[in-house]
């Protein structure tokens, strides 16, 4: 099982020359694993161009505490209509199981996207950024084996689709709820999954379509979110992406 500090013997990594050499031996023998198991897993065009850490995911707010490694494809270039070209890749973060963050708020078509929710484990979250993820098709896929994402992973991220065996359960789980959390209305999840401590939910507020303050909605997810865990009480971590008409905000909350 990979660990948080993912320090197991590196003697056969390689760390790539954009890793940090001021970092702590603990980090970089972090990097270095996460490298190695990456690299296990790449078709043979790709390799990794760029590691780091104390890093966040692109598009996000939270403390910066992740391990980062970028992989690329050399042997194809796109080139994008405002002038610069770009090999395809894949960004990956590994952030700790406890970290919590919010996504910028994201319209559904966007040539800035931020990262997207790769996977979770009992020891960490992790996160992932891809241009030209055509190119590598099962690269999502492969990398959640390579990195143990065993509780929740990018290939059961059922979005927009409800398990309806977690939709029952908390629709009689709900009668606990106090009077201080929000009242889910279950007509407004869009989609949920999960298994053990980890839950992903995707839920629409009525009324966000610009008339209720940024700060108000923040205050309605985090409410969500208690609602959540005392109707759940196993479930130590909430991946919650909350919809609108035309965009999306992403936010990890634990308990």
């Amino acid at each position: 099982m990979l660990t948080t500090a993912l320090v197991l013997c590196t003697a056969c990594a390689s760390v790539p020359a954009s890793a940090n050499p001021h970092q702590s031996a603990p980090r970089q023998q972090a990097l270095a694993e996460l490298v190695e198991r990456i690299e296990r897993v790449l078709p043979a065009t790709w390799h990794v161009a760029e590691t780091g850490a104390d890093e966040i995911p692109i598009g996000w707010e939270g403390d910066a505490g992740g391990l980062y490694a970028m992989i690329e494809d050399t042997r194809t270039r796109f080139y994008h209509p405002s002038g610069f070209s770009y090999y395809s890749f894949y960004r990956v973060w590994l952030m700790p199981a406890d970290w919590e963050g919010e996504m910028r708020r994201t319209p559904y078509l966007t040539d800035s996207a931020p990262a997207y929710l790769l996977g979770a484990s009992d020891d960490y979250v992790a996160f992932y950024h891809t241009a030209g993820g055509n190119v590598w098709q099962q690269g999502a896929r492969q990398l959640c084996g390579a990195l143990d994402l065993d509780r929740i992973c990018y290939t059961n991220l059922t979005r927009r689709i409800v398990d309806l065996g977690l939709a029952e359960q908390l629709r009689a789980r709900l009668s606990s709820v106090n009077s201080s959390a929000l009242e889910l209305n279950l007509q407004r999840i869009i989609g949920l999954t999960g298994d053990g401590p980890n839950l992903y939910m995707e839920y629409v507020f009525e009324g966000e379509d610009g008339r209720i303050p940024e700060a108000r909605l923040e205050e309605m997810t985090h409410r969500l979110a208690r609602s959540v865990f005392v109707s759940f009480p196993e479930v130590e971590s909430l991946y919650l992406r909350r919809c609108s008409t035309d965009t999306f905000t992403d936010t990890i909350v634990t308990r």
